[in-house]
């Protein structure tokens, strides 16, 4: 009898045993169920919280972007407003002192050498300019029926007077061939900045005062003087230019 009590309160455990096991496998798999959810509603709730801070991100965004557009334009208005000034200041006075100017016919170029045809007579050293009453060079040579060389400022060290829109002698320029000009040992005390439109300021032998050269595109400060590196506005591939003389 007592072995078989014995072996009833066995069983008795073992079955407790295997109820408490799968017990607590049932709520280990609720337990990851719920947990599962949870990180779905969070995930969810996450995404909800990213979609309303980009969209309040991107709103301001787009606001700052039209701002920053706004003004960009409105510089650019002024810019091409002070280029539209200079373009009549130069062409008025370029016509005033130089009333028997020519056109030439753009033939080809090479390594800053532009190669042209004119109707009419024209004289070695006479200046060039493109349609835009923008400089394009000098007259090096004149060929038998007016066939012409011309210099650009595309030909490197070329050396000439540079100045300012007030008519302030800013320095020496210097062609470098590479698409852009030099002016180097500019006065630190020169107010200059990019986007500044500069002309010839003459007394030298190559270009007289007043003609449209480029615009600044960088400035480099060196302590005791300032170097300036100007692209040329001219419009070398012009179909025409016209030779002022």
């Amino acid at each position: 009898m007592k072995n078989f009590e014995k072996k009833f309160i066995l069983v008795l455990i073992l079955l407790f045993l295997v109820f408490l096991g799968n017990f607590n496998k049932a709520l280990a798999e609720e337990y990851e169920k719920g947990f599962l959810n949870f990180l779905k509603v969070k995930e969810i709730s996450r995404n909800i919280l990213e979609k309303i801070k980009s969209a309040v991100f991107f709103e301001k965004q787009d606001d700052y972007k039209a701002k920053y557009y706004e003004l960009l334009k409105q510089l650019a208005q002024l810019k091409l407003a002070e280029k539209e000034s200079l373009f009549l200041k130069s062409v008025e006075l370029i016509k005033q002192r130089y009333p028997n100017s020519v056109e030439a016919k753009n033939l080809f170029s090479q390594l800053g050498i532009i190669y042209a045809s004119a109707d009419k007579q024209v004289k070695e050293g006479a200046i060039v300019i493109d349609e835009n009453w923008v400089l394009i060079g000098k007259v090096r040579k004149v060929y038998k029926n007016n066939y012409l060389e011309i210099i650009s400022l595309n030909y490197p060290d070329l050396q000439f007077n540079i100045g300012n829109l007030e008519g302030k002698n800013i320095g020496l320029a210097k062609t470098t061939g590479l698409g852009y000009i030099e002016v180097n040992f500019v006065d630190p005390q020169t107010k200059i900045k990019t986007g500044n439109l500069l002309l010839t300021a003459g007394r030298d032998d190559l270009f007289p005062k007043d003609f449209l050269v480029g615009e600044v595109f960088k400035i480099e400060h060196l302590g005791t003087s300032q170097k300036i590196y100007v692209v040329p506005l001219g419009n070398f591939e012009s179909d025409k230019f016209i030779i002022v003389q």
